[in-house]
């Protein structure tokens, strides 16, 4: 073919190798998946650029075509082949041990020498293409091809590092991708970029290992479409991005793709922003037609396992969906939407709201939520400003948050604790409600409290809670003791809660501070003894609840009693997380107890027969729950 400019693969004196390993590594785990969440992304982007706004009413179409070419029509061939061989002495040589790198060059070798090679042509429609081909700086144009890590996207937009881009190369069996585009500036382009690890030239220069097929005297692009399908035209604005050498030659790539989708861009696909079209129509993905691609088990076996059940509520075919508004930045920009699963199977482990940005891709599951019952969420951010601010919290694959990627990691950590107790705090006041109406709490009418004194408990009454595995016991409204120093909150008067590095919500542990009426106040609060050698179970003389206070007393003396709090719900239960904790014997203050608290156990020592104790706790959280309360002691010596 006519050769339209050359390979440039820019060297110098002095400088280090670029390992192979430091060429998009945060893909090579899951590389069509993150291709194809890539570049759709990137599709989806376009329609926040404001000045050719008009395409954002416009369902954004991307097609994943495969096609071959002959081995010497790829642009600038000889040159290429050459630099391969290069790159394969060289690293031959440079590397004892490793010979993976070599391998790699050697393998892509044998590609270049095939008569046909494998490609795929990703093409986007019904977007503004990349625009500022003929800039030198910050442009769409230049930040994908030229710029390593930049990202100028505008407000509201999804890509936030600049390393997407990756993707592309990983899914090449020769690193090497080709872009081409018609944008709405009327300006047409087209370039090659080959990220290849660092080699030593002959003239003692040392190459970077990132090449580029461009010329020179038009400002690193060639002004013109490059066609490498040739029976393919691109009449309208749009980009193609062509990989050379397509790595995946299974038919399972398809279908790995259409998963991805579904699984990222479900709302996209919803609101008939985004629709596929894989391998010249023989796969199409839009609107009309995700949920017969995720009841196909050779789909679905490639899907996130909650998938299913976000689709579900946005059909919200039977109108069992409760929306959840929330103001963040501005009014309304967080929408909860809620949904109790229909399956009365053990499926709390997969209780997940998904996080969704403006552009309809999801960012992360939300893990470790209240288990209550079987359901699940979609969290979708509407506003502009809470976008960006999140957006700019995710890593490069944009399936974490992280406080520490701000330049305020302690607002930041606020900001992700503001939104992940709205979440639990939703979660919490739905699901109750629901799980409330069905409940029996066991026992309920035995007890109820005569203020501090126990009036009769017959033997009946303890012969049914002795059979009870553990005693359930429905919190009423009235207080019996209140709470003597309110539990320390954020700033933002919500409950403290923070994001592991996978993205899973986990509780903050930090000491509280403990109602100190008693002249002898606990001295050990949160004490980090383990007490899993208290096994024996104890059925006390009696035990009433209301509020937040037991009020208990035992048979016999007990050296040590452990009492087990935990929120209840339909067939599960979720730890109760203790922030204060008040014990009184016989209504006197006065009164010394020895007493500790951690997690969702209180500890109360030297227990003396027939005394009453009144415990009084608080939780994380100012709701009512349903409560488990399980009593246990150490075995008789």
């Amino acid at each position: 073919m006519q050769e339209d400019g050359k390979w440039n693969f820019p060297s110098a004196s002095g400088i280090s190798i670029q390992g192979f390993n430091n060429i998009g590594e945060e893909f090579k785990d899951n590389p069509i998946i993150s291709l194809a969440k890539e570049i759709c992304q990137n599709s989806l982007d376009t329609k926040f650029i404001t000045e050719y706004n008009d395409s954002s009413s416009k369902t954004i179409k991307v097609t994943f075509d495969e096609f071959w070419i002959k081995n010497t029509d790829i642009p600038g061939y000889e040159d290429f082949v050459e630099v391969f061989k290069n790159e394969y002495d060289f690293n031959n040589s440079f590397y004892e041990h490793d010979k993976e790198v070599p391998k790699f060059y050697e393998n892509g070798l044998g590609v270049l020498k095939k008569d046909n090679i494998r490609c795929l042509r990703i093409a986007d429609y019904n977007t503004t293409g990349l625009l500022g081909s003929n800039k030198t700086k910050s442009s769409p144009w230049c930040n994908l091809t030229k710029n390593a890590g930049v990202s100028d996207k505008p407000e509201g937009s999804g890509g936030s590092k600049g390393k997407g881009k990756f993707a592309s190369f990983v899914c090449s069996s020769l690193y090497t991708v080709f872009y081409s585009t018609y944008a709405k500036d009327e300006l047409k382009a087209y370039c090659g970029i080959s990220r290849l690890s660092g080699f030593d030239l002959k003239d003692g220069n040392r190459a970077i290992g990132e090449g580029y097929y461009e010329n020179d005297g038009e400002l690193f692009r060639i002004p013109k479409l490059l066609n490498l399908e040739k029976n393919y035209p691109r009449t309208e604005y749009g980009t193609d991005i062509y990989i050379i050498g397509f790595k995946e030659e299974t038919e399972e790539w398809k279908k790995q793709i259409i998963a991805s989708i579904i699984d990222n861009f479900f709302l996209a696909l919803f609101k008939n922003e985004l629709k596929i079209s894989i391998c010249h129509d023989e796969y199409i993905l839009n609107f009309s037609n995700v949920e017969e691609y995720i009841k196909n088990e050779s789909i679905s076996k490639y899907l996130n396992n909650a998938t299913a059940y976000y689709y579900e509520i946005l059909n919200n075919y039977k109108n069992d969906v409760i929306e959840i508004p929330y103001t963040f930045f501005s009014e309304n920009d967080l929408i909860l939407k809620l949904r109790v699963d229909d399956s009365k199977e053990n499926f709390s482990s997969l209780n997940t709201v998904a996080a969704i940005r403006s552009t309809g891709m999801k960012i992360l599951d939300i893990k470790y939520l209240p288990k209550l019952g079987c359901y699940h969420g979609i969290l979708e951010m509407t506003g502009m400003e809470i976008n960006d601010y999140f957006r700019k919290l995710e890593n490069a694959t944009h399936n974490k948050w992280s406080a520490k990627r701000s330049s305020n990691p302690e607002d930041a950590q606020n900001k992700i604790d503001q939104l992940t107790n709205f979440v639990k705090k939703s979660i919490r006041e739905y699901l109750t409600t629901e799980i409330k109406e069905e409940m029996d709490a066991e026992g309920i009418g035995e007890l109820l409290p005569d203020e501090y004194i126990f009036d009769s408990y017959n033997d009946e009454n303890l012969e049914t809670l002795a059979n009870d595995n553990v005693s359930k016991i429905e919190i009423q409204d009235t207080p019996l003791i209140q709470k003597k120093n309110p539990t320390k909150k954020s700033d933002d008067g919500e409950d403290d809660i923070e994001l592991d590095p996978e993205g899973n919500i986990i509780k903050n542990k930090k000491p509280k501070p403990n109602p100190t009426p008693s002249p002898d106040p606990n001295p050990n609060p949160r004490q980090k003894e383990k007490y899993s050698q208290i096994k024996r179970r104890i059925i006390p003389n009696k035990i009433r609840m209301i509020n937040r206070n037991i009020i208990l007393s035992s048979n016999e003396d007990e050296d040590i009693i452990k009492i087990d709090l935990n929120i209840s719900g339909e067939g599960y239960k979720e730890k109760a997380d203790l922030t204060s904790v008040l014990v009184i014997k016989n209504n006197d203050n006065t009164n010394a107890i020895d007493y500790e608290y951690s997690d969702n156990y209180i500890i109360i020592k030297n227990v003396k027969a027939n005394e009453i104790y009144t415990i009084s706790y608080e939780l994380d959280s100012d709701e009512n729950w349903t409560m488990e309360v399980a009593l246990y002691g150490n075995e008789p010596k």
